[in-house]
């Protein structure tokens, strides 16, 4: 039993609001403070396999009793070789030789590196300019902020690359024109990659790639010698009911990077998978890929992530994910017959986006603040979901996340129904 502390000295994201102190967790649920709270947005979608799921945790206590941690210019080790192994054959494509680093934000920085190096190899030291789109979220430190066209920008702004100024498009041809028009505008002896969610996260709260996009931008980048990066930071690994977001849009980015769910809740662990062709060059520098951070392919995380990977192949959770994706989005649709605030519903498998307006169809000012009013309901009911306030344009919108752990289970998805519904109530008597 933890004391009680006396004296909160933690920086907080939540001034002026206490929040609970979690104490333990297991498979869908968080207990804190004599309450017991249905997670189903697995934090920040990380808990793919739920909270502390035993294989997980036995496959981290093995390996930091064997070998917690090396350093990557001394030596390889066992898990991360099996990891990128497990990777390599999943990923698609000639996506194959892996890198793994401890979040996100990390990776894609590491996939700016490697861009980088790939084109000075190449011979076009002056390809270093990066494009992404306007509406986005690729992470928090400043290379990956520069990349993000979130609301997070506004402090830094003078400190970063103005990367997010690919507009989002309703159609393929539009997307193509729009990434065209921004290779022709920095010059494609400048552009490095264009960089782009397949499903979002918390940037707009699950929006997919128009049909035809990943195609059509695929053709942009080839005809243009610009690298296409996929960030499925969080679609990666099987949420979407296939094992990476890609698959679902009909093409096969130059790298994709991943996090969250491949450390299953009980380390951090991100990576990278970059295509054959980029291994081919870089393998040919003396130096190889020496970027990255202290903790990169430590075999404590690597370990988790093979059992990670493991627990999904051996229990089918991938296409576990598409079935229960399938039922939660009809019980949302369900749902929305009933709450005008239910704008719009979109997603894949256990990433469902839910946009909230006003009865008239509006969008609510930032100033209401109407996704954490959601959040916030839905907590005080005992549920967890995800807020995506989100820029676009000149206007707000508002939206939120359903992303439970693949063991979710027929009870807990009727839990979760019952929840939300008594929330958006609770929300829309305010309104």
């Amino acid at each position: 039993m933890h004391s009680q502390v006396a004296t909160d000295y933690s920086m907080t994201a939540s001034p002026g609001r206490v929040l609970p102190v979690a104490e333990r967790a297991a498979g869908c649920y968080i207990e804190a403070e004599g309450r017991r709270y249905l997670d189903a947005c697995g934090g920040a979608m990380v808990l793919l396999l739920g909270h502390s799921h035993p294989r997980i945790v036995e496959a981290l206590e093995r390996q930091a009793r064997e070998l917690a941690f090396t350093y990557r210019f001394s030596f390889r080790n066992r898990p991360m070789l099996e990891l990128a192994q497990r990777v390599a054959r999943l990923a698609p494509g000639e996506l194959e030789w892996c890198f793994f680093n401890s979040s996100g934000s990390e990776s894609n920085e590491s996939a700016v590196h490697l861009a980088v190096l790939y084109w000075e190899l190449r011979g076009k030291p002056g390809k270093i300019e990066f494009l992404s789109r306007v509406t986005s979220f690729h992470g928090s430190t400043l290379g990956a902020l520069s990349l993000s066209g979130s609301r997070w920008r506004a402090p830094f702004e003078l400190m970063l690359k103005k990367y997010a100024v690919v507009p989002n498009a309703d159609t393929a041809e539009e997307g193509a024109a729009a990434l065209e028009a921004a290779i022709q505008s920095r010059g494609p002896d400048h552009v490095a990659a264009f960089v782009i969610e397949p499903i979002t996260g918390s940037s707009g709260a699950a929006v997919e790639l128009p049909e035809g996009y990943l195609p059509a931008v695929r053709e942009i980048c080839d005809r243009y010698d610009v690298l296409l990066i996929a960030d499925e930071v969080i679609t990666a690994f099987g949420r979407t009911g296939r094992w990476f977001g890609s698959e679902h849009f009909g093409a096969v980015p130059d790298v994709i990077t991943f996090g969250k769910a491949i450390g299953g809740g009980v380390v951090p662990l991100s990576g990278l998978v970059a295509a054959r062709r980029i291994r081919e060059v870089i393998e040919t520098s003396p130096s190889g890929f020496s970027y990255g951070h202290t903790f990169s392919g430590y075999p404590t995380g690597c370990a988790v992530g093979c059992a990670v990977i493991d627990v999904i192949e051996q229990e089918g959770l991938v296409e576990q994910a598409a079935q229960k994706g399938a039922r939660i989005r009809a019980d949302l649709e369900k749902l929305q017959a009933r709450h005008p605030l239910m704008y719009a519903l979109r997603g894949r498998g256990l990433l469902q986006g839910i946009e909230l307006r006003d009865p008239a169809g509006a969008r609510f000012p930032a100033t209401r603040g109407i996704s954490g009013a959601l959040t916030r309901a839905a907590q005080n009911r005992d549920l967890m979901i995800y807020a995506c306030p989100t820029p676009v344009g000149n206007q707000h919108m508002d939206a939120v996340l359903i992303a439970p752990p693949m063991i979710i289970g027929d009870a807990e998805i009727q839990e979760l129904f019952e929840k939300l519904d008594v929330a958006l109530e609770d929300v829309e008597k305010t309104l």
